[in-house]
């Protein structure tokens, strides 16, 4: 298979990153994950113009346009004939060959990669059923609103859920009323209360692509969605429960922890049917 790395086109497992690179030694750089279908990105602007402002915020150069990026990653996706499949991007500052704490020149060169890669394997019977998930303390930085390559804390809440039988981890921090809900290890939680959707605000979370649609959707389809503040108990009593994400697209939840829930519910499945026929006009809009 192919990748595509700082402007060509390479054997992707070649040995082609230098040990010293900042995203190696210090986590520094950025990430986005695309679903690709029938050789549509999907929402390719939403998820470029996300990483173009963080790379901003931290002062990385970006080092291509998005007409560039996105001709590229359709090659991509060509040479390596992805039907169903991800397209994930990275970018780093670049090789720090004396891995100094100071930011090297802008001049340095950015560490530009994209990989088109066949859809991660996800059981269908979380769609028809619904997934169990399970609490875990957000162990993460002050930083969520963007997409960096600092995951460890993302990836032990999810592996505390995997060990349990469970898709997902429920990620939660503390105040004095208790413990309020995040977001998941890779995605964003609604819950269903008396026919209102009620989902955490953008409070140090990431601003995800599908959370925002999926509230558009909602909204113009005439159902009430409140972004505030959501305490673990709230999502614990709700009526229903469903997250989201560019790779579960939308997924009723059946478990919390100890708790069962009736999935998927009446709303879960109108939003995954907003969801969907979205998703397929998208497609045919190019």
């Amino acid at each position: 298979m192919k990748a595509f790395l700082n402007g060509k086109f390479v054997e992707k497992n070649e040995k082609l990153i230098t040990l010293e690179n900042r995203g190696l030694t210090f986590g520094d750089g950025l990430f986005e994950v695309l679903r690709v279908k029938d050789g549509h990105i999907f929402f390719f602007e939403d998820h470029l113009l996300r990483m173009k402002s963080s790379a901003s915020f931290f002062g990385i150069p970006f080092p291509y346009s998005l007409d560039e990026i996105k001709n590229r990653a359709h090659e991509l996706i060509s040479l390596n004939r992805i039907n169903d499949g991800e397209l994930y991007i990275e970018l780093t500052r670049g090789v720090d060959t004396n891995r100094e704490h100071r930011y090297p020149p802008r001049s340095t060169q950015t560490t530009f990669f994209m990989l088109a890669i066949p859809l991660r394997e996800i059981n269908p019977e979380n769609w028809k059923r619904g997934a169990a998930v399970f609490s875990f303390p957000d162990l993460r930085h002050k930083l969520c609103e963007h997409k960096t390559i600092n995951l460890l804390p993302n990836v032990m809440a999810k592996n505390f859920a995997y060990e349990r039988g469970g898709y997902e981890a429920l990620m939660y921090r503390e105040n004095s009323k208790g413990k309020y809900i995040t977001e998941g290890g890779s995605s964003n939680y609604f819950l269903v209360k008396n026919c209102t959707v009620i989902t955490p605000e953008i409070d140090n979370i990431l601003p995800g692509i599908t959370r925002s649609k999926v509230i558009k959707l909602l909204k113009e389809s005439g159902i009430e969605v409140v972004e505030r503040r959501v305490y673990l108990e709230e999502f614990l009593s709700a009526d229903e429960v469903f997250l989201v994400s560019t790779v579960s697209m939308v997924m009723p939840v059946r478990r919390i922890d100890d708790r069962e829930f009736k999935a998927p519910g009446e709303i879960t499945l109108k939003a995954m049917e907003l969801y969907r026929d979205f998703m397929d006009k998208e497609k045919e809009r190019y």
